[in-house]
């Protein structure tokens, strides 16, 4: 027998020892024929379901067996894939918001300014010296002239009410005026660069009259404060610390200055407070000491009293403008370069 399916010669039996085909049962075409075989019927199947998409809605039965799926299950309450701030969510607000440079990077260490003023200070000590000796020097004349004119016999008083009036007037426009003048210096040495006196006189004198009304009306606010209650005079000398140097360096009016000072120092006048105290206690201390001096021997006292205040005053002028470069490199992440660039 030939299997008519697979062409085997085999003895006779009712199925193919080859291809396993029932004989009888074959109806597919007989080996050898021409009749070609029926092209075989494709069923496709049940449609498959549409893919899930990360925008639009998911079939519930999809979502429950989201469990073990490769992104996890949403969060409740909303979200993205990577389990970001829900949209339209206040942290979403903050990371869509651009960065800017306002808030303040890292600390104001109350040592590391002191320990840079009195570098700054030190190392120029001479011409800071002579800065503040010319800027103070119709302080220093006029309280040598109403300390003979006091010792005088004859002297009226309307003779001496004029002087002591002036008097008091430059003791609070001269300080300003040698902060000024250092501020250029502080800011040459800071940059690595050596500057003259003259070049510190002038950047100082551009600024003369600003800084005039500026002294007048900072000085006089807290001197009232502290007058009034000491607290107050306290709290606006931290928040106006550094609106003389902000004035020289930046060209802003008396408004200005007093304004941009409140924003550099919000946030830090517990530190600026500190570097203005422990200041403020090296020029009462030498000025008690200079004091009891002036009572024992009134020449040798009015002698320091000069040298104590271009020392005290040149110091507190370096720390004023320390203070104002670290405050802007804190709150505005720039550089000395930058802030010494209107200088150039």
């Amino acid at each position: 027998m030939i299997c008519p399916k697979c062409g085997f010669e085999q003895p006779d039996s009712p199925e193919c020892v080859r291809c396993g085909i029932i004989v009888s049962r074959y109806k597919g075409p007989v080996l050898g024929s021409s009749v070609p075989p029926p092209s075989p019927v494709f069923d496709p199947g049940p449609p498959a379901p549409p893919p899930p998409t990360f925008g639009g809605p998911r079939p519930a039965a999809a979502m429950a067996g989201d469990a073990g799926a490769v992104f996890g299950a949403m969060p409740a309450g909303g979200g993205t894939v990577y389990n970001g701030p829900s949209p339209g969510s206040a942290a979403a607000a903050a990371m869509a918001r651009p960065q800017t440079f306002a808030a303040a990077q890292g600390t104001l260490g109350v040592g590391d300014v002191l320990g840079k003023t009195f570098s700054i200070f030190f190392s120029n000590l001479l011409p800071f010296a002579l800065l503040t000796a010319v800027t103070m020097s119709p302080l220093l004349i006029l309280e040598g002239y109403t300390t003979a004119l006091a010792k005088t016999p004859g002297t009226t008083s309307p003779q001496v009410i004029f002087p002591l009036v002036l008097f008091v007037l430059l003791s609070v426009v001269c300080p300003y005026l040698a902060t000024g003048a250092i501020t250029y210096g502080v800011f040459q040495q800071l940059r690595g660069r050596d500057a003259t006196i003259g070049d510190c006189l002038s950047r100082g004198l551009s600024a003369l009259l600003p800084v005039v009304g500026l002294a007048i009306v900072q000085g006089v606010a807290v001197t009232f404060g502290i007058m009034a209650c000491i607290i107050p005079g306290l709290l606006l000398a931290v928040r106006w610390a550094v609106a003389v140097p902000a004035m020289v360096t930046e060209r802003t009016g008396v408004s200005e200055s007093l304004s941009r000072s409140t924003y550099l120092t919000d946030g830090l006048r517990g530190e600026v407070f500190g570097v203005l105290f422990v200041l403020g206690l090296l020029q009462l201390g030498s000025g008690f000491a200079v004091g009891l001096l002036k009572v024992k021997n009134p020449n040798l006292g009015l002698v320091l009293s000069g040298f104590q205040s271009l020392f005290t005053v040149g110091l507190s002028a370096t720390g004023s403008a320390v203070l104002y470069y670290r405050l802007r490199s804190l709150r505005e992440s720039i550089d000395v370069d930058q802030i010494a660039s209107v200088f150039d």
